[in-house]
């Protein structure tokens, strides 16, 4: 058994947050604006100015979809045993969040 893998995952909605109960018996939130905000999916990297040619002149150009994005969540799925993928309530889903990336946030980096 891993311990570094969750045992659940649920959405607060109350809260804002998802929850991850690991195998180790502790538990990490997480706030779904800031997941939302820091989407790993490329296209929401480039709109962050993570990507090429999306600043221009030190500014970051947002397009349409990243202005109106929504931290409300319709469902999340498992992706293989690494992570999961989380469905937006305005329909964007690319973004795989993995579960390294959690425990990162949770040892504060």
């Amino acid at each position: 058994m891993n311990k570094k893998k969750p045992s659940d995952i649920q959405i607060d909605r109350h809260a804002g947050e998802l929850v991850i109960l690991w195998r180790d018996g502790s538990e990490g939130r997480y706030a779904l604006e800031e997941l939302r905000r820091g989407c790993p999916c490329a296209q929401c990297r480039e709109a962050r100015g993570e990507g090429d040619g999306v600043n221009a002149g030190g500014l970051t150009l947002l397009n349409p979809e990243a202005i109106s994005a929504t931290a409300a969540v319709r469902g999340f799925s498992q992706v293989g045993r690494y992570g999961i993928r989380i469905e937006w309530e305005d329909g964007h889903d690319h973004g795989i969040y993995t579960f390294e990336f959690f425990r990162e946030v949770d040892a504060g980096g």
